[in-house]
């Protein structure tokens, strides 16, 4: 027979009172429900800056920036001298606007009426030529067949003489308010406030250059086919012509005619076709010289050549030494054509005398070169950039003349 001992251990309830847990939970009735112990964790809550002060936001801020507001609030003379200038500065953009407003509105009804195209409208048959000295050397010299109307913008005391000029020739003086009028006639160009209505200068047609005897010779014009021998005279021990070949820049053209003139030229003969006409711009460059200084055209460039020199011209064509030609036999005769500048005064006292002057781009044409008489070429003083190559056309004439008439 077997017997079994159980051990019986006894706890006091006071003990078991006494153990309290590690984290406290909530009670709920819900059994299931999560219980969440994060709510047991201290929380740090942040005061605003205002809390820590214990003021009220509104008092708070005032109290900080009251030193601000005192800054910008200065004295009450202050604040009306501010008023004051700011009341100006509005005035005066204010103004400016209305100003503003009341020229483009102006100068809107001013192209909306048209006046100016109506009273000035160019006239094809006519050549306006513009500018003080231009217009009086036409109104003095009169070799136009006619002259319609002067223009002048805002005349004084010293459009006496052009008025004058004007009025002894028959020619009715306009005086407009706008200085564009005068733009619509001329094209934009600098006028100088005068702009003359007249018929275009039209070059004389010749054949050849004559006979000379001393001072005296001879030009045969084109006289509707027949030739007719006009004489003149000149001033130089012998007479001295210009020729352009192939110059088409008019402001070029206007700056040899004034050279010419000033420096004693006779004459000057142009290429129909490969020149640029007498124009305006022509006339405006050489300072009225156009006026003075009698100016021809032939239509076959070789036979006059041919025939003035039967007549004794001697022909000298502008040049430069480096341009050498393809052909062989062409460049060893013109090579041997050169002379120097020094030598150019001789010619004139040996007999009359005819400079040839070309394009800067193309210069003379070969068949001219070949026909002349003598090739010159200005030297250069020193050593030059190539780029740099040559001088301008009229430039260049200028002082040819110089070296002829010296």
């Amino acid at each position: 027979m077997s017997f079994c001992t159980k051990r019986c251990f006894s706890i006091n309830t006071t003990v078991l009172k006494n153990i309290q847990p590690a984290v406290k939970l909530e009670n709920t009735s819900k059994p299931g429900q999560t219980q969440r112990f994060e709510r047991n964790f201290p929380v740090k809550s942040s005061q605003k800056a205002w809390e820590r002060e214990g003021l009220d936001k509104d008092t708070f801020f005032k109290k900080k920036y009251a030193h601000v507001h005192a800054r910008n609030k200065g004295t009450e003379e202050d604040i009306k001298s501010r008023d004051h200038y700011r009341e100006l500065r509005k005035t005066k953009r204010k103004e400016e606007n209305n100003e503003f407003k009341q020229q483009r509105f102006q100068h809107r009804n001013k192209y909306d009426s048209r006046d100016v195209y109506k009273t000035l409208k160019p006239n094809p048959l006519s050549e306006f030529i513009y500018g003080t000295s231009a217009v009086i050397a036409a109104l003095e010299a009169n070799k136009r067949e006619f002259f319609n109307k002067l223009y002048i913008h805002k005349p004084d005391s010293k459009d006496r003489e052009i008025i004058k000029l004007a009025t002894k020739l028959g020619v009715r003086t306009v005086t407009v308010d706008s200085k564009h009028e005068l733009n619509v006639l001329t094209n934009n160009a600098v006028h100088n406030g005068y702009v003359l209505e007249t018929k275009a200068l039209a070059p004389t047609s010749i054949f050849q250059l004559g006979e000379t005897s001393g001072k005296d010779y001879f030009i045969d014009e084109d006289n509707f086919g027949d030739s007719l021998k006009q004489p003149f005279r000149t001033q130089n021990s012998n007479p001295l012509g210009i020729y352009l070949d192939g110059v088409t820049d008019p402001h070029n053209i206007g700056a040899i005619i004034r050279s010419a003139y000033f420096l004693g030229a006779d004459f000057l003969v142009m290429s129909e076709r490969n020149s640029a006409p007498l124009s305006p711009i022509v006339t405006k460059t050489s300072v009225g010289a156009t006026e003075f200084l009698p100016i021809m055209t032939v239509n076959k460039p070789l036979s006059f050549f041919d025939k003035s020199r039967e007549n004794g011209w001697t022909f000298i064509a502008a040049d430069s030494i480096s341009s050498v030609h393809r052909d062989a036999k062409i460049a060893q005769t013109l090579q041997s054509k050169f002379l120097k500048t020094d030598d150019l005064s001789s010619l004139l006292e040996k007999g009359p005398c005819v400079l040839v002057m070309g394009s800067e781009g193309e210069g003379i044409r070969t068949t001219l070169k070949l026909k002349s008489d003598y090739l010159v070429e200005i030297e250069k003083p020193r050593h030059i950039n190539p780029v740099i190559d040559s001088l301008n056309v009229s430039v260049a004439t200028a002082l040819l003349i110089q070296k002829i008439l010296n």
